[in-house]
């Protein structure tokens, strides 16, 4: 039941991403929360694996994957979303968003040579058509070249998530979930505490604001968003589960709407909707259906 209901939970958490860290980024600089954000996430996944008395995996077989899990985990998470926060603090989250849908893709484009996944050209009509929803739900006149390092750092981002997508899709088969997803937020929190020390001056500011949004990104995102995507990829191709991000424009525009009383355009329904068809046709059929490599 749970993989069943894991794409729509994790979309509806994901997106709710997009809200909270527009209501909390100006009281805090990007890197030192997300190095708090990791610490608080990782211990709290280590007390939980011990809670649960989860199966130890044999470190010294493991030894060489537990590696890569690390790298992998860095890239989704310390230098994926260390970039997408830099970016919004010179784009607008629509321009973030739109660059952000590029992901699917790419991942989709290298999980052939890389994982041997192929898709059916309906499934490729599915990566382009969530690119055009995602396009509608931001608004075409969104697309900017005047912040250059913004778009930079966002496109570096995808590249970091889609790379690490398929690292962690290669090397984490059949490791316990938990201590997987503590490991990689603890390694996370170390790349990102250094990369504090030397690209900005931290500042953490405990607002409302602030405190609600380091909550739900701490416990929601990193803990139940993140931990649904591992499940995804520990049962489904990456391309597929990828796709789900075409989502989150359209349902953050959505939630937006009814939380920050933000305007709900009429091009955002039918772009949530493109989106919608496009990933019904990448995932069917479902990625529970797919041949399980765990």
């Amino acid at each position: 039941m749970l993989l069943r209901l894991a794409p729509f939970i994790f979309v509806l958490i994901w997106s709710g991403a997009f809200v909270a860290a527009r209501g909390g980024l100006p009281d805090f600089t990007p890197w030192a929360i997300l190095t708090c954000r990791f610490f608080v996430a990782a211990m709290l996944l280590a007390a939980l694996a011990l809670l649960i008395k989860e199966n130890e995996p044999d470190w010294r077989a493991y030894k060489e994957r537990w590696v890569g899990v690390v790298g992998a985990g860095i890239l989704m998470n310390g230098l994926y979303l260390g970039l997408f926060f830099t970016a919004m603090l010179e784009l607008p989250a629509a321009n973030v968003a739109l660059i952000g849908s590029l992901t699917p893709l790419l991942t989709a484009a290298l999980s052939g040579p890389i994982l041997g996944e192929h898709f059916k050209p309906s499934q490729w009509v599915g990566f382009v058509l969530g690119i055009i929803g995602v396009s509608f739900v931001v608004g075409i006149d969104y697309i900017t070249l005047d912040a250059g390092t913004g778009i930079m750092a966002a496109l570096v981002g995808v590249v970091s998530l889609t790379l690490g997508t398929l690292w962690h899709a290669r090397v984490a088969r059949g490791l316990p979930l938990l201590a997987t997803n503590s490991l990689q937020m603890a390694a996370s929190a170390v790349f990102c505490f250094f990369i504090m020390l030397v690209a900005e001056e931290p500042r953490i500011e405990f607002t409302q604001a602030s405190i609600i949004a380091f909550a739900y990104l701490t416990v929601g995102v990193s803990l139940g968003a993140m931990g649904l995507y591992l499940l995804m990829l520990r049962h489904g191709a990456a391309g597929k589960v990828a796709a789900n991000f075409y989502l989150t424009p359209g349902t953050a525009a959505v939630l937006a709407f009814i939380i920050l009383g933000e305007t709900l355009a009429w091009e955002a329904l039918v772009g949530l909707l493109a989106a919608t068809l496009g990933v019904w046709l990448v995932q069917k059929p479902s990625f529970l259906k797919d041949k399980s490599r765990s």
